[in-house]
């Protein structure tokens, strides 16, 4: 994958490898060496990777960085180049990568150009204000004997998980025909 444009703001990938039966550990040695590669590069803010069942080939790595810039520096160097050389081993396909910037993963676009970030703005502020006023009063009674920080953890739990996967993909339906026209101002 090679990264040519340039915004600002925090940038996530998503990418999802396959690896070949019985290469499993020469992919878990592989995948430290080049999170350590990739922690040196300048912006990176770090690191997941998720294996939901070991008779499973596929793994998910999510990695962030603070600018495209930063991302491109890393996605276009020759240190990455090499751990993919190294990689070609142990992998059955090509990985597939997913990029996603600011709050355009609650907007689907089908492939077609994410909706003017002004109009993403408006709406997750819909979903996030109400939504935060419903959970924080519903759940704090109940939390109440917690640790703040607990508390704090907790209601944002409830508010991400309500809008992940009930209010934002209503809203988005909802306001489908704004978020489709196309605007002068991103």
């Amino acid at each position: 994958m090679k990264v040519t444009r340039i915004e600002s703001g925090q940038v996530t990938v998503v990418v999802t490898w396959h690896v070949r039966q019985g290469h499993e550990q020469e992919f878990d040695a592989w995948f430290r060496d080049v999170s350590a590669a990739a922690l040196k590069f300048p912006g990176h803010l770090g690191l997941n990777v998720v294996h939901h069942d070991a008779r499973e080939s596929e793994y998910v790595i999510v990695f962030r960085f603070d600018t495209d810039e930063h991302l491109k520096a890393w996605m276009n160097s020759d240190v990455r180049r090499e751990f993919l050389k190294k990689a070609e081993q142990f992998r059955e396909e090509q990985p597939k990568y997913h990029v996603e910037r600011g709050l355009e993963y609650w907007f689907e676009t089908d492939g077609a150009q994410a909706p003017a970030r002004w109009k993403m703005a408006i709406i997750t502020v819909l979903g996030v204000w109400p939504v935060s006023m419903l959970v924080s009063n519903a759940l704090v009674p109940l939390i109440s004997g917690l640790p703040l920080m607990l508390q704090a953890l907790v209601v944002s739990v409830g508010i991400v998980c309500l809008l992940t996967w009930v209010v934002m993909p209503l809203l988005v339906k909802l306001f489908s025909p704004l978020l489709k026209q196309r605007s002068v101002g991103r």
